[in-house]
């Protein structure tokens, strides 16, 4: 739902989730506006009960869905978890899996640090990752 800020006319949205929170905070303190903050100015601007239920007339069956989602997510969070790269992969497709397995990124190499000062130590003049060749003729 788009508002104007009365304030400082700017125009901000609500979004469906803050506008269920809002219709359902309401419905809780008998309560007939919301007080809606802008983004820019913060300041609250007053919004109808009755605009925010034309914008969304199904509020209260979205609720009842919402609640019912939550109690799902929360009884797979109290089962154990297998905690294992093993497990993650069996819930996932076997293409995927190997997908993920074949274009996993790369790890670079630590750089080497000295223990006792926790500096990086710079590599000897002369050696370079190509065989056979000094360090400044490395072509990027």
């Amino acid at each position: 739902m788009q508002l104007r800020c009365t304030y400082c006319q700017t125009m901000f949205a609500l979004s469906r989730e803050e506008m269920l929170a809002a219709l359902e905070h309401m419905e809780e303190n008998n309560q007939i506006y919301y007080d809606a903050h802008c983004p820019k100015c913060r300041r609250a601007n007053r919004v109808e009960r009755a605009r925010m239920e034309r914008f969304f007339p199904d509020w209260k069956i979205a609720i009842k869905a919402m609640s019912k989602e939550s109690a799902k997510v929360e009884v797979a969070v109290e089962q154990p978890a297998l905690g294992s790269k093993a497990a993650t992969e069996s819930s996932m497709p076997k293409h995927a899996a190997r997908h993920e397995k074949k274009h996993s990124p790369k790890m670079k190499p630590a750089a080497v640090t000295d223990i006792k000062t926790g500096l990086k130590i710079p590599s000897p003049k002369g050696i370079s990752s190509q065989k056979g060749k000094p360090a400044g003729t490395i072509k990027k």
